[in-house]
C-alpha cells in the first residue's frame, strides 16, 4: 500500500515549506524513519523522514519548489505496486484543511493531463491556482522538473500579465510585488528563509530605531553583593547580564502591553498579549534562529536563566522542538560579543518591537569626591513599528528597561 510523504508543520504559524534537497532519488529503497529530504519553513530547516518501508516511487515537489503544510511531496510504495496518475478534469478548490490528493505511478516522468489537445505537466497547487485565476496553463512555461508547471510559475505569469496591462504607476507597484515574490532567489536552505523574512519585515512595517545607554554601576555592585551574601551559588550564577536584561524587558512589557503585540494586517490586525513569550535571537553556523521562552513573565531569574540556556543550546544543536520556534511576542538580539555598540535590529514580524544589546562601554566620569573614575555602560537599541507605536511611548518603554537595569533589586520582584 502506498504512503504519501507530507510537508510537515514545524510551528504554529507555518503554512507552507520549501523542499531544499531530496536525499533519496526516485526508485531508491527507503526505510521507515530514514531521512529522505530536507525542507525549510519560515524559521527552521528540518529533515523529513520516510513514513514507511518501500520505494520512493515519486517525487511530487521538486527541489526549490513550495508546498502547503500537509500536502504530499512524495510517495513511498511497495515494489511492483501500480498507482494510477491520471487526475480528474473536475478538480475543485479544496475546502479548508482538506488536502489536494493525486496519484502517481513508479516511473521517472509524471503523466500529463490534456488541455486543448496539449499534454501539460503541472503540480496540483498550480492547477488549482490557475483555475482560481482563470489562467490557461498552455500559456505558462514550467520551470520545475521535466518542465513541470509549479505554483510559482502561475504566480509569476499572473504578475507578468498584470504588468502588461497596467499604467505606469501600476507597473512600479507590480514590479515591487514581483520582487517580493522572488526574494531569496539564488539562495538555499536557511539563508533563503532568512532573506525572505527580512525583506518581508522591511516591506510591511515602518521601522524606527532609538538608542540609549544604561549605567551598570549599581548592577555591578548588585552582582557582587549577591555573590558575597547568597549561599545558593546557582542563583548567583544566573545573574548574567543577558538574563537580567531579559527580565527587565519582561517587566517593562507588562507595563507597556502595546509593545508586547503583533501586527498582522492581512489577518488579525493589531493584537496585544497578556503573556510574554520572549524570543532570543541565536546565531547558528549557517544562519539565525529565534527560539522562544514561553510564558517568560511567570519565571524567576533562576528559571529564566535555565530556560534561555536550554533553548539556545537546543537551537544550536538542531534539536529545538517545533512549538519553541514560533510564537514569540517580543525579541532580544545581542551583538555584545562582536564588539558592536549600537545597531538597528530588524523586526521579527509580526512582532511590534525588538531590543538590540550592544557591547559594554567604558565611560570616564567624576565621583562625588570629584575624582575621575571609569564606569560601565550598556548600549541598547530599540526598533519598533512606527505604524503602531509613536516615538514618545517607545522612548518611555526603553527608559523603563533602563530603569530596571539601573535598579537591579527590582528584578527580583
Amino acid at each position: 500500500m502506498s504512503t504519501e510523504i507530507l510537508m510537515p508543520k514545524l510551528g504554529l504559524t507555518m503554512t507552507s515549506g520549501i523542499v531544499d534537497e531530496w536525499v533519496k532519488k526516485e526508485g531508491e529503497p527507503v526505510q521507515k524513519g530514514e531521512h529522505v529530504c530536507t525542507i525549510s519553513s519560515e524559521k527552521l530547516t528540518a529533515e523529513v523522514e520516510a513514513p514507511s518501508d518501500g520505494i520512493l516511487v515519486k517525487i511530487i515537489v521538486a527541489e526549490g519548489e513550495e508546498a502547503d503544510v500537509k500536502e504530499p511531496i512524495g510517495i513511498v510504495a511497495q515494489e511492483g505496486e501500480s498507482i494510477d496518475t491520471q487526475p480528474e478534469e473536475t478538480v475543485s478548490k479544496p475546502k479548508q484543511n482538506q488536502r489536494v490528493q493525486e496519484q502517481y505511478v513508479p516511473v521517472s516522468a509524471e503523466k500529463a493531463f490534456v488541455s486543448n489537445g496539449n499534454r501539460i505537466f503541472a503540480s496540483p497547487l498550480a492547477r488549482i491556482l490557475a483555475k482560481e485565476k482563470n489562467i490557461d496553463l498552455n500559456l505558462i512555461k514550467g520551470t520545475g522538473g521535466n518542465n513541470r508547471i509549479t505554483k510559482r510559475d502561475v504566480e509569476a505569469y499572473e504578475h507578468s500579465a498584470t504588468r502588461e496591462v497596467a499604467s505606469t504607476t501600476d507597473v512600479v507597484a507590480s514590479s515591487k510585488s514581483t520582487a517580493s515574490q522572488n526574494m531569496g532567489a539564488g539562495l538555499t536552505g536557511m539563508r533563503r528563509v532568512i532573506a525572505k523574512r527580512m525583506k518581508t519585515s522591511l516591506d510591511q512595517t515602518a521601522q524606527l530605531t532609538i538608542h540609549r545607554k544604561a549605567d551598570l554601576t549599581s548592577f555591578i555592585k548588585f552582582k557582587e553583593e549577591i555573590k558575597r551574601h547568597l549561599s545558593d551559588t546557582e542563583i548567583a550564577g544566573s545573574l548574567s547580564l543577558t538574563v537580567c536584561v531579559s527580565k527587565a524587558v519582561i517587566l517593562a512589557l507588562k507595563e507597556y502591553p502595546e509593545m508586547n503585540s503583533w501586527y498582522e494586517p492581512d489577518t488579525n490586525g493589531f493584537q496585544t498579549f497578556d503573556e510574554v513569550h520572549l524570543g532570543i535571537a541565536t546565531a547558528l553556523s549557517n544562519g539565525l534562529m529565534v527560539p522562544v521562552i514561553r510564558n517568560a513573565h511567570q519565571m524567576s531569574l533562576k528559571e529564566l536563566s535555565g530556560a534561555i540556556t536550554k533553548v539556545t543550546q537546543a537551537a544550536r544543536e538542531g534539536s529545538l522542538a517545533g512549538e519553541l520556534v514560533t510564537g514569540s511576542t517580543f525579541t532580544i538580539t545581542n551583538l555584545g560579543k562582536s564588539g558592536i555598540e549600537y545597531f538597528t535590529p530588524i523586526l521579527n514580524t509580526p512582532e511590534t518591537g525588538i531590543l538590540g544589546v550592544g557591547s559594554l562601554q567604558d565611560k570616564l566620569t567624576l565621583n562625588n569626591d570629584g575624582q575621575v573614575i571609569t564606569t560601565k555602560e550598556l548600549p541598547l537599541s530599540l526598533t519598533f513599528d512606527h505604524q503602531l507605536i509613536d516615538g514618545a511611548p517607545a522612548a518611555e518603554f526603553l527608559g523603563r528597561i533602563v530603569s530596571f537595569i539601573e535598579k537591579p533589586y527590582s528584578l527580583l520582584l
